[in-house]
């Protein structure tokens, strides 16, 4: 039995004279990787399987599977390369299922950061500078969380029947979470809010 090859497809939105501008991304089995975005473009990237684009109005991207679930689709998944833009402010939501994702947001400007996700493992680096809300809402997954070393970071909520697991080092204990020494007057600075009932969050 041979397995069809899931065709690729390529996608670039310019920015367009935005200010900001607000993205979100379903995905679910497969390897997931975003990254900086080209100069001038708020979304590029290839999409094997295809991928959905809605704009309902400027500035605001959703991606879905193009096929979800589809027959010809492999074993392993299909593989999603995106590129965000780091030249604008952006809230990034992403819905995952059963993956792997790579999300490196270290040179990015993102004000908002939401992952709803299931059965998957993600490892995400944290933007080295502003302001950034991060909600993590995950289920049977391993998420890991690195923060640059010049980001100060807040840290509350639990794992229910999982582990949460901290950098006490760097983020004491503080309260019932846990806090840079220097949050309150950090200009870079993130604020991670964790929920889930299974699965682990590593912060570090």
């Amino acid at each position: 039995m041979t397995t069809t090859s899931a065709p690729n497809e390529t996608l670039s939105i310019p920015i367009d004279g935005l200010v900001q501008a607000q993205v979100r991304i379903g995905f679910g089995g497969g390897e997931l990787t975003i990254r900086p975005a080209a100069p001038g473009m708020l979304i590029g990237g290839t999409f094997e399987g295809g991928v959905a684009e809605t704009s309902r109005v400027p500035g605001m991207v959703e991606l879905e599977p193009l096929h979800p679930g589809s027959p010809f689709l492999t074993r392993e998944g299909v593989r999603w390369d995106v590129g965000v833009t780091g030249e604008i402010p952006v809230d990034l939501r992403l819905d995952t299922g059963a993956n792997r994702s790579m999300i490196d947001l270290s040179a990015l400007r993102i004000r908002h950061l939401e992952l709803h996700t299931g059965a998957s493992e993600t490892r995400i680096r944290l933007p080295a500078g502003g302001q950034t809300a991060v909600r993590i809402d995950c289920g049977f997954a391993a998420v890991s969380m690195s923060v640059p070393p010049a980001v100060a970071a807040r840290i509350g909520g639990k794992i229910s029947l999982g582990a949460t697991e901290v950098d006490e080092g760097r983020f004491p204990r503080f309260g019932e979470g846990w806090q840079s020494r220097d949050y309150e007057t950090a200009l870079n600075r993130v604020d991670i809010s964790i929920a889930g009932g299974f699965g682990s969050v590593r912060v570090f």
